[in-house]
C-alpha cells in the first residue's frame, strides 16, 4: 500500500489513479518514494511504540521503587509505635517505681478490727463519729475509728483521730508507728521520722518501726541510715516476715 500526494489515501501499487480524488499516480519513482515514506513511518512508529515501553518500565520500576520505600518506612513507624506502647504500658505497671510502702503496726494480724474493710464505708465511721460524741473518753472507738479513717484513705482524718487517741494514751508506741506511716503516706516525711523515733522510747525493739525508719529515710535520701534501721530490724528477728522483709530491703540498697 501507497498513501496519494494529493489526498493522503491509502491506495494499492497497481493502481494509476487515486480512487478518493483522482488523482494520478505519475511514475515508478513516486511510488518508490511513498512506499519509503510508508516503510518510514512504520519504522518510526515502531521506535515510538519501543520508547513508550520503555517509559511504561520506567514508571512501573520507580512505582514499584516507592512501594519499597513506603512500606519499609511504614515498619519503622510501627515498630517504634509499638516500642513507646510497651514502654508506657511496662511505666505504668509500676516496674520501676522504687518507692517502698511503709508496714502498718496491724502487718498480718488477721484479729486487726479494721482489717479489709470496705473504703466505702462511710456508715460506719459516721458510727463511730456518733458514738464519740457521746463518749470522747472511749479509747477503743477513737482508735478503731482512727484505724478505719486511715484504710480508707482519709489519712489527714486518720493523724487527728491518733493525736486524739495519743492524748488518753501518749505511750502507745503502735499509735504512734501507725500515725508515722500517715504522715509518709502524705508526703511528710520528717513528721513520720519524729512519731516512729518516739515510738522506740517507749518501745526500742519495736521492729516496725525500724523497718518504717527505714524506708522513710530512704525515700528522703538518708540511704546510709536507712539501711542502719533495716539492719537494726533484722537483728531483732531475721527469722519473721518484717526481718526477710528488711534483709531484702538491704540487698537492693
Amino acid at each position: 500500500m501507497i498513501k496519494c500526494k494529493v489526498c493522503g489515501e491509502e491506495i494499492k501499487y497497481e493502481v494509476k489513479f487515486c480512487p478518493q480524488c483522482g488523482a494520478a499516480i505519475k511514475s515508478k519513482d513516486d511510488k518508490q518514494h511513498l512506499k519509503k515514506e510508508e516503510n518510514s513511518s512504520i519504522s518510526n512508529s515502531s521506535r515510538t511504540k519501543k520508547n513508550n515501553q520503555k517509559e511504561k518500565n520506567k514508571k512501573a520500576s520507580h512505582h514499584e521503587s516507592l512501594v519499597r520505600t513506603f512500606s519499609f518506612t511504614k515498619l519503622i513507624y510501627l515498630v517504634l509505635f509499638l516500642f513507646v506502647v510497651g514502654v508506657v504500658i511496662i511505666y505504668s505497671s509500676g516496674i520501676f517505681d522504687s518507692s517502698v510502702s511503709v508496714t502498718s503496726t496491724q502487718f498480718n494480724d488477721k484479729n486487726n478490727p479494721h482489717a479489709g474493710v470496705d473504703l466505702n464505708n462511710l456508715e460506719q465511721i459516721n458510727s463511730y463519729e456518733e458514738s464519740l460524741k457521746k463518749n470522747p473518753g472511749d479509747k477503743e472507738t477513737l482508735l478503731n475509728l482512727a484505724h478505719l479513717l486511715n484504710d480508707s484513705g482519709l489519712k489527714t482524718k486518720a493523724i487527728e483521730r491518733y493525736n486524739d487517741y495519743l492524748k488518753l494514751d501518749p505511750q502507745n508506741a503502735d499509735v504512734l508507728v501507725d500515725m508515722g506511716v500517715c504522715y509518709y503516706e502524705t508526703g511528710k516525711n520528717n513528721e513520720a521520722i519524729t512519731a516512729m523515733e518516739k515510738a522506740l522510747r517507749y518501745q526500742p525493739r519495736h521492729q516496725i518501726a525500724h523497718l518504717n525508719l527505714g524506708i522513710v529515710n530512704s525515700a528522703a535520701g538518708n540511704s546510709l541510715k536507712a539501711v542502719e534501721w533495716w539492719k537494726k530490724a533484722v537483728e531483732i528477728n531475721p527469722t519473721n516476715e518484717i526481718g526477710k522483709k528488711a534483709e531484702e530491703l538491704i540487698k537492693t540498697h
